[in-house]
């Protein structure tokens, strides 16, 4: 009864530190008897604790929980899993006390989390190596676990309301962002996609999922129910859930419009019976409309509260020298003692503290000292006096010293346990505690079910126990068949057009119809594909008739659409493959790339009111914001790099047919495009990128034979040529009443031309030798024929008078305006003024 003990302890554990006042007793007794019905629930406020938000639960409701666990037939009978009715009113934690206890703990538990990450991700990493490198390494037991679980799961979720409700960012506009979900379900039905229940044993399972009615929001100036009653609040909270895209409620402002999800999935539970014919995941994904909307008081909510959080976040780094000692003391010098402790302990004092001896000797003891007892630890008990050191240890070391020597200690433990047995309880504590170390067996539960156990899961699951590795499957086989097809994405900005508007229009549209993504993978050679088909593209600007509905493009300018897109449904603009491994052998990566001609067209009223839009309307410091975002971006920028270069190394051939069609962009009179307008057109020519004819080298003795008749032949074989060509660049201004399009299409110099069509030739040459001492890893050739510049005078000023006449963006915010102090100055003025 090995899992039955599991799941009990597990819903025990979890659901306890979650709800308040559960009875243990009494689910346990439900548990065992596989029909749990927890009615009105209430939530602990701490419950979101872990995720170290600075956010609390206001008010955490759920109406029902149910649980059919049939313990008699786990393995065939269906385990039905329903919450109906979960409501969170979460709130910001404005107030920031300090409490010198709380705080070293709150920094103790950060940095160990910083740790064990640090920790869980070498071993993940040491995992996959491992599995590399082991060709028997069994994978099907996993699998045949996962397609058990989920052949047998019942899931299904309804009237779901999160709602985060700020009044202190700002006091007099509060705004509420909040997720709302009608229903997600998940059950078996036939293949005609009705639902059943399924006792017997079939080879192929079909399972339903539907998501109805996901959405997300934000309330501008709203309405606070913290003030509410409790039982008013859960039920304004449940009124507000939209039913659809159509009956949505009519004060909610909508970032993401009620979304409709609809899953089919097939699983194949024994694919080697069925000659490996069908996935075993066969997975098609319907999603109806996706609809994002953004105004412009949302952006500026968005730009507030990450300012507020910033100043939170460093008010609770400085407050600890804040304590008022003695109230006598006037305001001045309390501030010039808060400004000399702050600046002592955080800037001067820990440079000067960290090259005295002492110090470094005393750092060297604690760290000889917490591997001893961090040794003990991996290979035996530890006291209560040693744990209480080992974390008055971790609060002097850093990150790094503590990741390391947990290290070396963990490396020498390794040895000292590699001969020990394991126990029954420990095995089982280890795997479902999550400390199983990767070179241990895949699955510690094989070893602590006993014989009977242990057979009727592999009778249930279609286990056999044998080697059936991925190595043993056809390389054709395909065992993930991933579709999604995406009706239309919408996007919309919405602002007020005049200043005097009561309401928001919408004033820039980008329409995506017809998108599809397709996702193959065959376990045999590890290899995946990917297949992106991208419709169409159209952005549209602000509605030149202010009576049309929001919804109507009629009298809307086009900014960007398809120029030469047939009606046929099978061309479209943008065709994405990807694939590693190919069948044929002939590369180890494959890339498609062709996209269709796009007309991109300037409009100054829209531009200018995107503009207006998003600038802010008050200076603001987000400094912390920014040190966030640059910090993600550069290490994204390095870890991006690195692995770029990993692969760009390690690949030897790559076929590659990059097709991008000419698209050009239009910037006309005034900034408005009408018929017979004048207009720059910048053509930015056709890109085509393709391998060259090299072929991979089979075998090192073809090679050796060929260097051997000719030397010069043997190195040009030593390289995976592509060559780039870009075609028609060409720059062209037509006046009033002039063609500028027949002069594009020409391909030819004409009197309008002021760069005449012109093309850049390059080949790029990769060698497939990376260790090669001899031979240049890549060789770079260009070839530009001729750039024909013509320009008279008159056109000169004819095209400075073209662009005089266009209205471009301008800054309400003067440079003189900005502030000069520094973020960590101005936060620390701020508790200067509120202690």
């Amino acid at each position: 009864m090995v899992f039955e003990n599991i799941v009990v302890y597990l819903l025990d554990k979890y659901l306890g530190d979650y709800i308040e006042n559960l009875d243990t007793k009494k689910l346990k007794i439900d548990l065992w008897s596989g029909h749990v019905v927890l009615e009105n629930l209430y939530l602990k406020s701490n419950a979101l604790a872990d995720l170290n938000l600075p956010v609390t639960i206001s008010i955490g409701y759920l109406q029902k929980l149910t649980l059919q666990v049939p313990w008699k037939n786990l393995y065939t009978y269906p385990t039905k899993a329903t919450i109906d009715g979960l409501f969170l009113l979460v709130v910001p934690k404005t107030e920031v006390q300090y409490d010198a206890q709380k705080d070293e703990k709150e920094q103790h538990e950060a940095k160990m989390k910083e740790v064990r990450q640090v920790e869980e991700l070498r071993k993940q990493k040491e995992a996959e190596k491992n599995a590399k490198e082991n060709d028997k390494t069994n994978d099907t037991f996993v699998e045949r676990m996962q397609l058990q679980i989920i052949r047998n799961l019942e899931l299904s979720i309804r009237n779901i309301h999160i709602v985060y409700e700020d009044k202190s960012t700002k006091p007099d506009h509060p705004f509420a962002l909040g997720i709302t979900l009608n229903y997600i379900t998940l059950h078996t039905t036939t293949s005609d996609w009705e639902p059943t229940i399924l006792k017997e044993d079939t080879p192929l399972i079909h399972k339903l999922g539907e998501l109805s009615a996901f959405s997300i929001y934000w309330n501008t100036n709203a309405k606070s129910r913290t003030d509410l009653s409790r039982d008013e609040a859960i039920n304004t909270l449940r009124e507000k859930i939209a039913i659809d895209n159509q009956q949505v409620p009519s004060d909610v402002e909508y970032i993401l419009r009620p979304l409709n999800i609809k899953a089919r999935l097939i699983l194949t539970m024994k694919p080697r019976q069925e000659g490996f014919k069908r996935p075993m995941f066969d997975i098609k994904i319907d999603l109806d409309e996706i609809s994002l909307n953004m105004s412009r008081n949302q952006y500026s909510d968005l730009l507030d509260l990450l300012e507020f959080q910033d100043y939170l976040i460093v008010r609770s780094k400085y407050i600890k020298y804040h304590i008022e000692k003695d109230k006598q003391e006037s305001a001045s010098l309390k501030n010039w003692k808060f400004a000399y402790e702050a600046i002592v302990n955080e800037e001067i004092r820990p440079r000067f503290e960290c090259y005295k001896w002492e110090n470094i000797k005393a750092h060297l003891d604690r760290c000889r000292e917490y591997r001893t007892i961090h040794l003990q630890e991996l290979t035996g008990k530890l006291t209560n006096e040693q744990k209480k050191r080992a974390e008055e240890l971790e609060k002097k070391l850093d990150v790094f010293n503590l990741t390391y020597i947990r290290r070396s200690a963990e490396i020498e433990a390794k040895k000292k346990q590699e001969q020990e047995p394991k126990t029954w309880w420990g095995s089982v504590s280890n795997w479902w505690g999550g400390n199983k170390h990767p070179d241990d067996p895949e699955l510690d539960l094989e070893k602590v079910m006993s014989p009977e156990e242990k057979k009727k899961l592999y009778d249930a699951i279609g286990y056999a126990g044998e080697d059936t590795s991925t190595s043993t499957y056809p390389e054709e086989y395909v065992d993930i068949d991933l579709a999604v097809h995406l009706n239309m994405l919408d996007v919309n900005i919405w602002s007020k057009v005049n200043e005097n508007d009561a309401e928001f229009r919408v004033i820039a549209r980008a329409v995506i119809p017809d998108t599809g993504v397709i996702f193959k993978q065959r376990p045999a050679t590890d290899a995946i594909a990917i297949f992106i088909n991208l419709g169409s593209f159209q952005v549209f600007g602000i509605a030149t008739d202010s009576k049309q509905s929001e919804l109507l493009n009629d009298s809307r300018p086009i900014l960007a659409r398809p120029s030469s897109l047939s009606s046929s449904n099978e061309e479209k603009l943008l065709q994405v493959e990807f694939e590693t491994n190919p069948l044929d052998k002939k590369s180890d990566y494959r890339v498609k790339v062709i996209s269709q001609s796009l007309e991109i067209k300037y409009n100054a009223p829209t531009i200018n009111k995107l503009a207006e839009c998003f600038e802010p309307d008050t200076q603001r410091n987000l400094e912390g914001v920014k040190q966030v975002a640059y910090s993600t971006y550069t290490d994204v920028k390095h870890r991006s790099y690195i692995l770029m270069k990993h692969n760009i190394e390690k690949i030897k051939v790559l076929d590659i047919d990059i097709d991008l069609q000419s698209s050009y962009f239009l910037l006309p009179e005034n900034g408005i495009y009408k018929d017979g307008v004048a207009a720059i057109c910048m053509d930015l020519g056709h890109l085509t990128l393709k391998r060259g004819t090299n072929e991979k080298i089979h075998g090192e003795k073809s090679f050796l034979s060929k260097a051997e008749k000719d030397m010069e032949d043997a190195r040009e074989l030593s390289y995976t040529r592509f060559k780039l060509k870009l075609e028609d660049i060409q720059l062209i201004y037509a006046d009033r009443n002039e063609s500028w399009e027949q002069a594009r299409k020409e391909k030819k110099s004409t009197r309008l031309h002021l760069i005449k069509p012109m093309e850049l030739e390059m080949n790029v040459d990769k060698c497939i030798y990376n260790d090669d001492a001899v031979l240049p890893a890549w060789k770079i050739a260009g070839n530009v024929p001729n750039i024909e510049l013509r320009l008279s005078d008159k056109r000169l000023f004819h095209i400075i008078n073209h662009i005089q006449s266009i209205h471009f963006p301008e800054s309400k915010t003067s440079i003189h305006d900005q502030p000069l102090i520094e973020a960590e100055a101005t936060i620390a003025q701020s508790l200067l003024s509120n202690p």
